[in-house]
């Protein structure tokens, strides 16, 4: 789901019936820059001077040193709640009135619900920016877009937020979360990235998360078997499409956040550029052209990483059908060749989805017959062919 995907569902109980408004942050993005830096300056300053300058000895009475209206004032102002003033997060737990709750769950891996209840006199406004960090005992999640929004008196609001775990360690389907005061420097050049390109899945900036905070490899989110598993035991909490990998990996090049791990897997290259959903991801990210593709397959099958050579055949014959039903019954007679090329060839003729692909794989059947080894991926592969022929007819 995109970022800016939210279920919200507000009930009001004033007389009058009126519906609850919903209040968009106002200032641009500069705006925001230069607030976020007059207010980071202020606050280091302040914190030097508080640091640095000796503290003056406190008065045994308050109101001796303050007009008598301010310490009326004071005094009744820490008999009720404090409410929120406008720019400040409301952290969990804080009621507008008695009676008032507010309360986060986690609803799933990527989604984070807020409840909250009214009951006083006034509209109450909650706020959160993104980046803003929730936790229980087990877990934390970084909020990815910001929330703005006002509660009317007498009313409930239900919001669900779109968020990303911030450890790879297993993800309990429930749970009851709290607001902090915390925050992630690693992941501001993403947050900022973020207040632009709301339109990102979800999967892709969890996986994004992941490879900065814990240079997590591609295990962790990989569907593919791997051919080289990472040592770790993994459970399936992060698992993703190839291309939604791909485009994280566009992602953090885009923030200019080094992908370490996560974009230095041959498999994943390959995998990618065969997968036809992440096929044309791919070929933007690592930069080949339709014009070279032909030679990034040749360049795999002929001298590409051992582990994953004969994957090239599987390119080929997706990307160059026509190629394929002449080149791979060749790679499937040829005896000299490895049997893991030649078992790929076969495949691969399935992987065209070209009715001429039937009755070669059919002769083939015949002619390997006395090989058992090659001869039982027929069927399979005849099969897949049979099955996948309505799609391109």
């Amino acid at each position: 789901m995109p970022l800016g995907s939210v279920n919200v569902r507000i009930y009001g109980k004033s007389e009058t019936g009126h519906a609850f408004r919903y209040l968009k942050a106002m200032a641009s993005q500069k705006q925001k820059i230069l607030t976020a830096s007059v207010l980071a300056a202020a606050l280091g300053a302040g914190l030097y001077y508080q640091l640095r300058t000796p503290v003056a000895p406190r008065p045994k009475s308050v109101e001796a040193v303050m007009p008598m209206d301010m310490a009326k004032a004071l005094a009744d102002a820490g008999s009720k709640p404090a409410a929120p003033r406008g720019g400040r997060t409301v952290p969990a737990g804080v009621t507008a009135a008695a009676g008032a709750e507010i309360a986060f769950e986690r609803t799933g891996r990527n989604s984070l619900q807020m409840k909250f209840s009214n009951a006083g006199a006034k509209p109450y406004p909650i706020r959160f920016a993104a980046g803003a960090i929730f936790e229980d005992d087990r877990a934390r999640v970084v909020l990815l877009n910001p929330v703005d929004v006002t509660v009317e008196p007498g009313g409930t609001l239900e919001q669900e937020f779109a968020v990303a775990a911030l450890s790879s360690g297993k993800v309990e389907s429930r749970g009851k979360f709290k607001g902090t005061t915390k925050a992630e420097p690693k992941l501001e050049l993403l947050m900022k990235h973020l207040e632009s390109h709301s339109e990102l899945p979800v999967a892709v900036v969890q996986t994004a998360v992941l490879a900065i905070l814990e240079d997590a490899p591609v295990d962790l989110f990989a569907q593919f078997p791997k051919l080289q598993p990472d040592a770790t035991q993994r459970d399936d909490s992060f698992k993703v499409e190839t291309w939604q990998i791909v485009s994280a990996l566009q992602l953090l090049r885009d923030i200019g956040v080094d992908s370490a791990k996560l974009g230095e897997d041959p498999q994943l290259k390959i995998e990618a550029m065969m997968d036809v959903r992440a096929h044309d991801i791919a070929k933007q990210y690592y930069g080949i052209s339709s014009e070279n593709e032909w030679a990034y397959w040749r360049h795999e099958l002929l001298a590409g990483d051992p582990s994953t050579r004969h994957f090239a055949l599987y390119g080929i014959a997706r990307y160059y059908p026509d190629v394929a039903l002449v080149m791979m019954p060749r790679w499937a007679r040829e005896t000299r060749t490895f049997p893991h090329y030649r078992r790929a060839a076969i495949g691969a003729l399935a992987l065209t989805q070209k009715s001429a692909a039937k009755p070669i794989l059919q002769e083939l059947g015949r002619d390997l017959a006395r090989e058992k080894e090659m001869a039982q991926r027929i069927d399979p592969a005849l099969r897949y062919l049979e099955q996948n022929l309505p799609n391109v007819l």
